[in-house]
């Protein structure tokens, strides 16, 4: 049985749009900006939220200017009306920036001179915690880190040009969120991580893993970097010391990565560089157990907060 497609319903903050089942259309124009013209400006939000997976459209311009552009809007914040968006134009061919009353480059490639008129482009943005891959007609073009936490947000388009601009096939792939667990690998943690951490998680449909459960060729700090990059939070046990945690909770800090620092109630003392942050301290015993779980809850419910671009 062939797949339905969703309907979305949509909603134009900026510009002129035309929404029908079949297609969006952004009546491009010449628009009066004080003393100075310039290609009109559209911003569309529509009902599907996303916080990973990925995004895909079919996107033509008409008549392109040089400044024409149109973008899927990846996280939007309705307090500050910033976005973060992936796609085709603006100052190069291929862009993920974001809008915070000025332009942040974070992944551009492509000569703006090869736009090509009335082609249907095939964009696709693919999104697993911080990182962004932008793929057109099939071909990765454009990836970037973005610093901090991309939460759960409505997504759209943003669209500028003079003439109009034609999206199809607008389709949004929702996946479960990530959490990277970082801890040593030995008894009571390997516990607190299957009877506590895993059970959580699974909860909130979350997806976790540990560097231990990658198989396959390659270097393990390479998967784990990988993986902390992908991740949605990080989950770190910090009772022993050991250096590999220090490690990936300290790259994982530098990505402004949210990070749900546990450890066990009697630790004599935390390092200098972790004491200033918040930890969630445990006891090894049945009401411990229980006191991890609900303070684990509450700081998954505070990451997953639907508020948009944050930088933590």
């Amino acid at each position: 049985m062939a797949k339905r497609k969703k309907h979305h319903n949509w909603a134009a903050l900026i510009g002129k749009f035309n929404f029908s089942p079949d297609k969006i259309l952004f009546k491009g124009s010449l628009v009066k900006y004080g003393e100075e013209s310039g290609p009109a400006l559209g911003t569309a939000i529509c009902n599907e939220w996303f916080d990973g997976g990925s995004i895909t459209a079919d996107i033509q311009f008409l008549k392109p200017t040089a400044r024409a552009g149109c973008l899927i809007i990846i996280t939007y914040n309705p307090t500050t009306k910033t976005f973060l968006g992936a796609g085709l134009g603006n100052e190069v061919l291929y862009n993920i920036v974001s809008w915070e009353n000025k332009w942040i480059q974070y992944g551009l490639s492509g000569d703006k001179e090869s736009l090509l008129v009335n082609h249907s482009y095939h964009i696709e943005v693919r999104v697993r915690g911080s990182m962004v891959n932008l793929y057109s007609d099939g071909g990765e073009v454009a990836s970037a880190t973005i610093p901090g936490h991309l939460s759960r947000s409505q997504v759209g388009l943003w669209c500028r040009d003079e003439s109009d601009i034609i999206v199809k096939n607008f389709n949004v792939n929702n996946e479960p969120s990530r959490a990277f667990v970082v801890m040593q690998f030995s008894s009571p943690y390997n516990e607190l991580y299957s009877e506590v951490v895993q059970p959580v998680c699974k909860e909130f449909k979350i997806d976790t893993r540990r560097s231990d459960e990658t198989f396959g060729p390659g270097l393990i700090i390479a998967d784990i970097i990988r993986q902390i990059k992908e991740a949605n939070f990080i989950i770190a046990e910090i009772t022993p010391t050991n250096p590999n945690v220090y490690y990936e909770v300290g790259y994982a800090h530098a990505l402004g990565k949210p990070t749900i620092l546990i450890a066990e109630r009697g630790i004599e003392k935390l390092p200098f560089d972790l004491s200033p942050f918040r930890t969630l301290f445990y006891e090894n015993s049945i009401d411990g157990k229980r006191r991890v779980e609900e303070g684990l809850r509450k700081h998954i419910k505070a990451i997953l907060d639907p508020s948009g671009v944050r930088l933590v």
